[in-house]
C-alpha cells in the first residue's frame, strides 16, 4: 500500500510549514522535549573524538567539543541568534535585533524561547564538526576564536538566508532539517581548517596522515549510535506542528530510520568488500550518514526515497574515507567523509526526489538548478573561515608546536593523558608528582 494519502492538500500543508521561529499555537511541548534530547549530539560528538585520536590526545579531544558546545551557544545567544532570526527589515540578508536574548516574543506567529532551545543544537552540531578538524594539532585558544567568528556570525546568516523571510528560501532554495546549511556548512569549515592544521606527526616528527589509528573504534561505535539517536530526535524536531501533524510526524520518523539502515548496511557491506574485515566504524559512522543525507528532504520524499538515498550515502561514505586518507587531509573522525559529503548529496537529492518539487515526481529541473545554486553560496560563505584561520595561522597562534605535538596535547594543556599507565611508573616518581595535601590546601 502506497504509505502516501490520495489528497494534494498534505503536500500543501508540507510546503507550508515555516521554518522561521516556532509558532506558539502548535506543540511546544513536543520541540522542547525533542530538542533537550537532541542535545546529546555533544556525548556523542565527545565520544567520537576521544576514539578518533591518539591515547595522549583523548582528554583535550573531549574538552574541545565540550567546551566549543559551551562557547557556541554562548556566541549564538549573544549575536548569532539575532542575525539568524532578528527582524530583517526587509534586506533578507541578515537580521539586526533580538541580540543577547533582548525582544524575545511569545505571539501567535512565533516563539523565540522555544526556538533558540531548538537552534542550539544546530549551532553545536556546527561547533564539533569544526572542532573535529583540529583534532590533536590546534590551540584551544584559536579553537575559540574561530567558532566566535562561526557560531556569532557565520552560520547564523546562513540560517537566516535559508528562512523564508531569506533571499535563498524566497528564490526557493530548500532544505527541510540542515543537510547543507548545518552539516555540508560544518564539514566545509572541518575542510578548510584540516586544510590549514595539515598531518599529524609521530614522536619523531615526521607527518603521517590519516595512518594513525584510532584510538578506540568502540568509543567511535557508541558515540555514533547516540549520535544516530540524537538527530533523529532533531529532524522529527524540525517538524514543529508535533502530535497535531500526526500523519507528517509519522513520516519524518519513518524515512529517517529508514534512511539510516540502509545506508548503515551499505557502508557496511562495501567496507566488508573491500577490506575482507568487518567495521564497527562503517556501519555506526554510515548510520549517521544516512540522517545527514535525508534530513533535507524527510518531510517531502517517498520511503522508497529514503532508503535510495541511504544507499547513495552509504556509498559517498566509504569512498569519500578512502580518497580522503589519499589526499593527504588528515580528518582523525572522517568528518568530511560522514557529514559534508551526505549533506552534499542530500540538499542535490531535493531537486530528484521531494514529492512536491522534485524531477523524479514530474515537477521539472527548476528546484534541482535552486539547489546547485543554494549549494555554490553556501561553499562560498563557508570558505570565509578561512579569514580568521590565516590570520592565527600569520601571526603563529594556530597550530600547537612540533615538541607539545609529539608529546602530546594532554601532557601539554590538559594535565596528563587522560589514561594513566601506573604499572610503567616508578612508585616513588608518582609520590612526587601527587604530594598528599589537606583538604583546605
Amino acid at each position: 500500500m502506497n504509505h502516501l494519502r490520495d489528497s494534494s492538500a498534505d503536500f500543501d500543508v508540507i510546503a507550508s510549514i515555516p521554518a522561521g521561529p516556532i509558532p506558539a499555537n502548535i506543540d511546544k511541548k513536543w520541540i522542547l522535549i525533542t530538542s533537550s534530547c537532541a542535545l546529546l549530539t555533544i556525548f556523542g560528538f565527545a565520544l567520537i573524538s576521544s576514539g578518533a585520536v591518539r591515547y595522549k590526545s583523548v582528554q583535550s579531544s573531549v574538552i574541545t567539543i565540550l567546551l566549543g558546545s559551551v562557547l557556541s551557544i554562548l556566541f549564538f545567544w549573544f549575536l548569532g541568534y539575532g542575525f539568524a532570526f532578528g527582524d530583517d527589515y526587509g534586506n533578507k540578508f541578515v537580521g539586526l535585533s533580538k541580540f543577547a536574548g533582548s525582544g524575545y516574543q511569545i505571539e501567535l506567529v512565533e516563539d523565540d524561547y522555544t526556538n533558540f532551545i531548538f537552534q542550539t543544537v544546530g549551532v553545536i552540531i556546527v561547533a564539533s564538526l569544526y572542532g573535529l578538524g583540529t583534532l590533536e594539532r590546534s590551540r584551544f585558544f584559536s579553537i575559540g576564536l574561530c567558532l566566535a567568528f562561526i557560531t556569532s556570525f557565520l552560520y547564523p546568516i546562513a540560517l537566516h538566508w535559508v528562512q523564508p523571510k531569506g533571499w535563498l528560501g524566497a528564490f526557493g532554495f530548500v532544505d527541510f532539517a540542515g543537510s547543507s546549511y548545518i552539516h555540508f556548512f560544518g564539514g566545509i569549515t572541518a575542510l578548510v581548517i584540516s586544510f590549514f592544521l595539515k598531518e599529524r606527526g609521530d614522536q619523531t616528527g615526521n607527518m603521517h596522515p590519516s595512518t594513525f589509528p584510532h584510538h578506540s573504534p568502540i568509543n567511535i561505535g557508541y558515540g555514533s549510535i547516540i549520535l544516530t539517536i540524537a538527530i533523529i530526535l532533531f529532524v522529527n524536531c524540525a517538524n514543529p506542528q508535533g502530535q497535531y501533524d500526526k500523519y507528517e510526524q509519522g513520516l519524518i520518523a519513518v524515512n529517517t530510520v529508514v534512511a539510516s539502515t540502509f545506508s548503515a548496511i551499505t557502508s557496511f557491506c562495501l567496507q566488508y568488500q573491500k577490506t575482507y574485515q568487518i567495521s564497527l566504524i562503517a556501519l555506526t559512522q554510515g548510520s549517521v550518514t544516512g540522517i545527514v543525507a535525508i534530513s533535507s528532504m524527510a518531510n517531502d520524499v517517498r520511503i522508497s526515497g529514503s532508503a535510495f538515498t541511504g544507499v547513495l550515502a552509504g556509498i559517498i561514505y566509504v569512498n569519500l574515507t578512502i580518497i580522503i586518507k589519499r589526499s593527504r587531509i588528515d580528518d582523525p573522525a572522517q568528518t568530511i567523509a560522514t557529514h559534508m559529503g551526505p549533506g552534499l548529496l542530500g540538499t542535490i537529492l531535493v531537486g530528484f526526489l521531494s514529492i512536491t518539487k522534485g524531477l523524479m515526481t514530474g515537477h521539472g529541473a527548476k528546484q534541482l538548478g535552486l539547489q546547485i545554486v543554494g549549494i555554490l553560496v553556501l561553499i562560498i560563505w563557508g570558505l570565509l573561515v578561512a579569514i580568521s584561520i590565516f590570520s592565527l595561522k600569520s601571526v603563529g597562534l594556530l597550530k600547537i608546536n612540533p615538541f607539545q605535538e609529539q608529546q602530546g596535547i594532554d601532557i601539554s594543556y590538559a594535565e596528563g593523558e587522560a589514561i594513566q599507565f601506573l604499572d610503567e611508573q616508578q612508585e616513588p616518581t608518582l609520590f612526587s608528582i601527587s604530594p598528599k595535601k589537606g583538604i583546605f590546601k
